[in-house]
């Protein structure tokens, strides 16, 4: 999720929608932007919400396992969740974690359904996004987009830009949502925990990938092919939405493909990463924001930036795996567990 949030955070909120900005990209930031538009874009959130929806499922059965009433503890759960978000919002506007706090109260109402109803609400929800997309399009002036992209709008605004404004919320929450409903169903039917053919796994994985793909790179010539013009680039996004339920499912099936199959030495630092991740999170926020302050802004491009990418996540998951050698768990995932059952934790490793 990095990829696309450090765009933002290094370039503005302008580039993180407009792959042609800025203007005077070489080639490299091209490159770098088209594979980030194909590749990333929307798709490490849906990864992470559909992981999110699942990980609500696994909380209230080893809670319920325990003798803890599994509402209400996840409740309070999320609630302090919100409250992280809500610091990690201070520090940046991008924040996702108060999002999927404010969804989890609607997961849990909801766990009880069947898993292929939760995935048919899910690919709706996700989906919805798409038509009330085109319906903008076709209400509202595509230049209201952009004013909100570079926050002219808080100068200019309009009735207009309040719908737009509306439509870019509800599209974060119903994806955020959809993908989640995803996650759950698929937990409930055991394709995220009953590993029944590594290589069928595979093969399925690449099919969702190249369909996906596909469906992303459709969206990518259309914006190309009418200038990157607003309304292009709305328009190109739609199919880029489509097409990322089957990237980030196939994102999935890689990842438990990769799992099942070997114990590499990179393997063990990501399943580090993973359990830290709360921590990392926040922590490349920090560390972003950090730099951003102190390199001038005409030394950046899509391209620097990548690169700028490469080092922190080299550093984290160098420091993740040597971190939980020591501790049981990340700083921020510690705390939270801590305060979610009001009381301390075991957190050093003991040394044999």
């Amino acid at each position: 999720i990095l990829v696309m949030n450090s765009i933002a955070l290094f370039l503005g909120n302008v580039a993180y929608f407009d792959i042609s900005f800025p203007e005077n990209a070489n080639w490299l930031d091209w490159l770098v932007a088209i594979l980030g538009e194909i590749f990333a874009d929307q798709k490490f959130m849906a990864l992470f919400s559909l992981l999110f929806g699942a990980s609500i499922l696994l909380f209230c059965e080893r809670a319920e396992a325990k003798g803890y009433s599994s509402t209400k503890l996840s409740l309070w759960r999320n609630f302090l969740l919100f409250l992280i978000g809500g610091f990690h919002a201070m520090l940046w506007e991008g924040d996702v974690l108060t999002i999927y706090a404010m969804c989890a109260p609607v997961l849990l109402m909801c766990r009880k359904f069947s898993p292929t109803l939760l995935i048919c609400l899910g690919c709706l929800l996700y989906l919805t996004p798409v038509i009330t997309n085109w319906y903008l399009l076709s209400t509202v002036e595509a230049s209201g987009f952009r004013m909100i992209w570079d926050n002219s709008y808080l100068e200019n605004s309009s009735a207009d830009l309040d719908l737009i404004g509306l439509g870019m919320m509800y599209e974060i929450f119903a994806r955020a949502l959809g993908m989640m409903f995803i996650g759950m169903g698929l937990y409930s039917n055991g394709k995220l925990v009953n590993i029944d053919s590594v290589n069928q796994i595979l093969s399925r994985s690449i099919a969702l990938l190249i369909v996906g793909i596909l469906l992303s790179g459709v969206g990518l010539v259309w914006t190309y092919l009418n200038d990157f013009s607003t309304a292009a680039i709305i328009q190109g996004n739609l199919a880029n939405t489509v097409g990322t339920i089957p990237v980030a499912l196939g994102y999935v099936g890689l990842l438990i493909w990769w799992n099942e199959r070997t114990k590499s030495f990179l393997l063990k630092r990501v399943q580090a990463l993973g359990k830290t991740a709360l921590s990392n999170y926040i922590g490349q926020t920090i560390v972003c924001l950090s730099l951003a302050a102190v390199i001038p802004q005409a030394w950046l491009s899509r391209s620097i930036v990548f690169l700028l990418i490469i080092v922190i996540w080299w550093l984290q998951l160098f420091v993740s795996q040597q971190w939980l050698k020591r501790y049981k768990f990340g700083p921020m995932e510690y705390l939270w567990r801590c305060v979610t059952y009001r009381r301390m934790m075991p957190f050093i490793v003991r040394q044999n």
